[in-house]
């Protein structure tokens, strides 16, 4: 008897949890942030996803640096139109398109009643597909490559030439300073550092040399001749060499790479309307937008409506109990260009241009 009253009791309590749990479930009220002021204790936070698009620039930054024999180029090597004055240029190498999702700010909202998101199919639906986000993807890490390569300070050109900076000069009278012992002038050799031309021709010839020797030990035409590494690292050494001579007159051309990230988050209704990330100059490189110079590098944007069906199920002002909103992203073609030329395009799912969709999360 005692038994069978406790299995009672328990029946009973187990039927009270259920009421009770269905009284909880049949009452989930949905708020907007600003509504309440704060988030409620016991409440569940939740956001509106935002699609941000993201520009991954790569330009490379070349400097010319005349060489100090160029205007020797063409009379002792033949090279004509060589650089003559610094010159500084830039030119974009590439460029990406990409897209991320974080929580919109203007859309958070609270919800009270709810419990577990896990016991509820069509809230942990939401959640899953990333139609909602709840407090915990607010933030996240998304990482994007930045350099700012600092500008070498070393000087460009050491090696001027083999042979000394001066010469000897002959029969110079120095009577004046050091008379000899039998009263005649006295004679000897002084140094004269050497003209700018002179070295110029000393390096030319030295280029010369070089090219003959290389040419010999490609050819096999030395009675030694080194093997496997010994030949390749020879050879090596030759063109460093060479190259380096040769840019006392052609000058050095000095790349540097620079990234650059840049971020759009697209406007709710608005039509497309070329929107303008930045400017770059050929002399300049990455200018800002709101500059004058350089040539605009723009996206432009132009939903693709596939939503608009849904527009008859748009949110009511103030939402019933036990349903959430939430928004369906709407295709948006994405194009990347500069000046005319295009250099990317995409179509990628935009939250804002899509509808506004209510759900009912059920109840008793």
């Amino acid at each position: 008897m005692k038994n069978h009253r406790s299995r009672k009791t328990s029946a009973a309590i187990f039927m009270a949890a259920i009421a009770f749990s269905c009284s909880q479930s049949a009452r989930i009220s949905v708020n907007h942030i600003n509504e309440t002021g704060s988030a409620l204790t016991g409440s569940y936070l939740y956001a509106l996803p935002l699609t941000v698009i993201d520009v991954q620039v790569k330009a490379e930054q070349v400097t010319v640096i005349p060489g100090p024999y160029y205007q020797f180029a063409d009379k002792y090597l033949g090279i004509q139109d060589v650089p003559e004055k610094n010159e500084i240029s830039w030119r974009i190498v590439e460029m990406q398109l990409s897209r991320h999702f974080e929580a919109d700010p203007d859309y958070i909202y609270t919800m009270r009643g709810v419990g577990r998101t896990d016991v509820n199919p069509s809230l942990a639906g939401l959640i899953s597909n990333g139609l909602i986000l709840g407090a915990g993807d607010f933030s996240f890490d998304h990482t994007f490559p930045f350099n700012n390569p600092a500008i070498s300070t070393n000087i460009p050109f050491t090696d001027l030439s083999v042979k000394r900076n001066f010469e000897a000069e002959k029969n110079v009278d120095i009577s004046l300073v050091m008379p000899g012992a039998d009263g005649e002038p006295t004679r000897r050799n002084t140094l004269k550092e050497k003209t700018l031309e002179q070295k110029a021709e000393e390096a030319a010839n030295f280029l010369i040399k070089l090219k003959k020797r290389r040419f010999k030990l490609v050819a096999g035409q030395y009675d030694f001749m080194p093997e496997g590494e010994a030949m390749a690292d020879a050879l090596k050494e030759l063109s460093r060499l060479e190259a380096e001579y040769l840019s006392l007159f052609i000058g050095k051309r000095i790349t540097t790479l620079f990234n650059r990230n840049y971020r759009y988050a697209p406007v709710a209704d608005k039509e497309s309307n070329p929107v303008v990330l930045f400017r770059f100059a050929d002399n300049e490189g990455f200018v800002d937008a709101r500059e004058a110079g350089g040539i605009p590098v723009m996206l432009e944007l132009m939903n693709e409506n596939k939503t608009r069906a849904l527009e008859q199920y748009r949110v009511p002002l103030k939402m019933p109990v036990n349903q959430i909103n939430y928004r369906v992203a709407d295709q948006v073609a994405v194009k990347l260009t500069v000046g005319e030329q295009i250099w990317a395009e995409a179509i990628y799912p935009v939250f804002q241009s899509g509808a506004f969709i209510p759900m009912d999360l059920g109840g008793e």
